[in-house]
């Protein structure tokens, strides 16, 4: 799916079921898609109908084909299963509310867009959000938030980045749960 944006033929529809189904684009959908999936807090299944609500101008015939279809979309993958959304979640490293002003001033920045304005397809954005580089706030805040401290053997660079990562450090809005499947899977890569 993601290949449409070499190919210039970007997904407008998604296959529930063996039925095309048409699903919303924008950009500004999906981050709040998004948001709603990983930074309200509650339980999956309960936030499902109001990401649903804001994916379909009308809704497939089955749950399973409705959660199968977003999933597909909102991943870029040609097929869905609603466990990518929700199981083992890491830690995030950004996130649309806290970091909204810095990717609007990156946009900005690197492309020239505003993205008040801008009509964009969710994977045109994702692929955009990606290539930020580091001569913007939010590529350094990242590359804060992703250092490894215990690589650095610099005392004075640990230091400088243990400072940035708690400057810039994200609400974790992950379940108890969540957070030990997170810890359980990182032990388990350990051994």
């Amino acid at each position: 799916m993601l290949s449409g944006l070499l190919l210039g033929s970007l997904p407008e529809t998604v296959d529930c079921c063996g039925k095309t189904v048409q699903i919303y684009t924008d950009f500004r959908v999906w981050i709040e898609v998004e948001r709603i999936l990983f930074e309200q807090e509650g339980d999956f299944l309960a936030k499902i109908p109001a990401m649903l609500k804001l994916c379909y101008p009308v809704l497939p015939d089955t749950l399973e084909a409705a959660v199968a279809g977003m999933t597909c979309f909102y991943t870029g993958q040609e097929t869905g299963d609603e466990k990518n959304l929700h199981t083992n979640r890491l830690k995030p490293v950004y996130s649309f509310c806290q970091d909204a002003a810095l990717i609007y001033a990156g946009f900005y920045q690197q492309y020239g867009i505003d993205l008040t304005t801008a009509e964009l397809h969710w994977y045109q954005f994702r692929a955009l959000l990606s290539g930020l580089g580091e001569e913007t706030l939010f590529g350094r805040v990242l590359g804060y938030r992703m250092m490894d401290l215990s690589s650095l053997k610099n005392k004075g660079k640990r230091q400088f980045y243990a400072k940035m990562k708690s400057l810039y450090r994200l609400k974790d809005y992950r379940t108890e749960e969540e957070k030990e499947a997170a810890v359980s899977t990182a032990l388990a890569g350990l051994f």
